[in-house]
């Protein structure tokens, strides 16, 4: 049976088994493989199983999907592959897992260059993607009640005064 063993960070070890057609990951704590990383959108990609043939999908992710190093949308997958969802590095492996040659993968237009790894350097390589970390627009619309707060309080304050006279 094919599995997932994510290969770094605070899970590093965890092993995950198919036990259904596809496995979710992503920031979010409805997927089966609930990360604890910024960089990883809350539905970032999922692992597909279609009988001994794997598949990854990006699902549209803000810092995109690395399989081996590569930016991509999807992609077949065969024993020994790295997927990097953040900063996490994930592995594929096990003997079920159909690995007939196949297709460039799709990828995903990036501004930033994309730098392959020889596979020989990719297993001893930690990532090195420039990740986003998602950003909160909450101080600005806190800002933004605070100045028309403001607003409305010094024009009242002057309708007070211009009444008072």
């Amino acid at each position: 049976m094919a599995f997932l063993t994510i290969t770094s960070g605070e899970m590093n070890g965890q092993k995950f088994e198919f036990e259904q057609n596809e496995i979710s990951i992503g920031r979010s704590d409805q997927n089966v493989i609930s990360l604890d990383n910024p960089a990883a959108s809350g539905k970032h990609c999922a692992v597909i199983r279609d009988g001994n043939k794997y598949s990854i999908r990006d699902l549209h992710s803000t810092n995109g999907t690395r399989l081996n190093g590569r930016n991509v949308v999807e992609a077949r997958l065969k024993p020994g592959d790295i997927i990097t969802v953040g900063g996490v590095e994930i592995t594929i492996d096990g003997p079920d897992i159909e690995a007939e040659p196949t297709p460039e993968p799709i990828t995903r237009a990036s501004s930033t260059p994309t730098v392959i790894l020889a596979p020989h350097a990719v297993s001893g390589t930690p990532p090195s993607p420039a990740f986003q970390v998602k950003r909160s627009n909450k101080p600005v619309k806190i800002a933004i009640i605070i100045a028309v707060f403001a607003l409305v309080a010094a024009a009242a304050a002057w309708f007070l005064i211009n009444v008072m006279k």
